[in-house]
């Protein structure tokens, strides 16, 4: 009777383990929804080390995991520098992740080097802060040595610095925002 009740236990337990595997791995599992977050019409971002041409296949793959039409972004630039703009409003948070996603782009053969993205982005009113104005201007940037992959660091023009993890979305402040040199030499303005 005891092998009995031991086998019913084991194939309850693989029974939940697949269910969680196809949950997990299965089709539309890439797909993530962005949760409910305020709308910013102007922005941009900057990339080194990727090609024009890398960055659009980049866009691409990250518009069809959002579910966002094809002609969201536009892509400036040939050189060293690749510029990146929406065409329609996004979201916040449409915007920290691709900031995120630009540095470390899944599925795609890289050069050497890291590729570095910084974005510029008014902070709007729903996000903001305590203390930061709804409308300043701030940089998004991957902090150099991170290891999490899953945040990006905010720094405004007051010098003031930012953590957003995209498990909370919460802007929380630090006291060092590890910029990259890249991201120290980016504008704080709505124009590359």
């Amino acid at each position: 009777m005891e092998s009995r009740d031991l086998f019913a236990a084991a194939c309850l337990v693989f029974g939940i383990a697949m269910v969680m595997l196809k949950l997990h791995y299965g089709p539309g599992a890439r797909q993530r929804k962005a949760v409910t977050s305020p709308t910013i019409g102007r922005g941009w971002i900057v990339v080194s080390g990727l090609t024009a041409a890398q960055v659009e296949a980049i866009l691409a793959d990250f518009a069809k995991l959002y579910d966002l039409p094809a002609a969201t972004f536009a892509v400036k630039g040939a050189g060293a520098v690749v510029q990146v703009s929406w065409t329609r409003p996004i979201t916040t948070d449409i915007a920290l992740f691709l900031v995120n996603f630009l540095t470390y782009p899944a599925d795609q053969t890289l050069p050497d080097a890291q590729p570095l993205a910084v974005g510029v982005i008014p902070v709007p009113a729903g996000i903001a802060p305590d203390g930061v104005a709804a409308d300043t201007l701030a940089k998004i940037f991957v902090p150099e040595g991170d290891t999490e992959h899953d945040l990006v660091h905010a720094l405004v023009e007051d010098g003031r610095a930012f953590r957003i993890s995209f498990t909370r979305m919460k802007w929380q402040s630090v006291t060092r925002p590890q910029t990259p040199a890249f991201a120290a030499r980016v504008a704080f303005a709505l124009e590359g």
